[in-house]
């Protein structure tokens, strides 16, 4: 009886212990992501990208830090100017990127992240890189729509690629709004798995949709 009651005591400072440490973790990425915006300055991008970076490091079997990192320098890379330190930021975005693939090769979240970060990278020079990065995009995105047609950002990211794309070239407004409208509402009903799952995309795509009557 006593080694029972002892075995239990143990049992439920484990479980206790364990549970203290999956809190902290979740706190730790809802305080990360909460920063993560395109509005935030470039300086609080950086040191957000940093946290993700000590928490996948931290946390070596969980997925998401290194997915959030992964968008942040995505994000870092957009707003920044110089096209070599573009390029360096979606490097290391690709770095944690191969790790998230590598633990989630079949998650649609994965797909869309592989699109945004192939249209990153052809944003900094659409015209010598559209041969190599347009497709990468669009084959991300398809398997993504396939895999989960109800992702918002898969809509979202397309209507903004086509939103800059000019006309000559299939893009503009005309085509561009309709996409925008139906990822708009698949925000509506899209529910993350969790706090810390990816969540992104709302606030660019409103944003887009603005723009659509003017």
């Amino acid at each position: 009886m006593k080694k029972a009651i002892i075995c239990l005591t143990l049992a439920l400072a484990v479980f206790a212990s364990a549970h203290a440490q999956n809190e902290k973790y979740t706190k730790a990425m809802e305080d990360a992501i909460a920063r993560v915006k395109f509005m935030t300055p470039a300086a609080e991008l950086q040191q957000t990208a940093g946290q993700f970076e000590r928490i996948a490091g931290a946390e070596t079997a969980e997925w998401l830090p290194g997915y959030w990192a992964a968008y942040t320098y995505a994000l870092l890379s957009i707003k920044e100017t110089d096209a070599a330190k573009r390029d360096a930021m979606l490097d290391k975005a690709n770095e944690f990127y191969k790790k998230v693939a590598q633990q989630q090769p079949d998650n649609d979240e994965t797909m869309v992240l592989a699109a945004l970060l192939a249209n990153a990278r052809l944003a900094i020079d659409p015209e010598n890189r559209w041969q190599q990065y347009v497709p990468e995009f669009e084959a991300a995105l398809g398997k993504a729509k396939l895999k989960n047609p109800e992702n918002p950002r898969v809509y979202a990211l397309q209507g903004q690629s086509m939103f800059y794309t000019p006309e000559q070239y299939g893009g503009g407004k005309a085509v561009a709004c309709p996409v925008l409208k139906q990822a708009a509402e698949k925000f509506a009903t899209f529910k993350p798995a969790s706090t810390i799952h990816p969540s992104w995309g709302v606030d660019t795509n409103q944003y887009l949709l603005g723009q659509c009557g003017k």
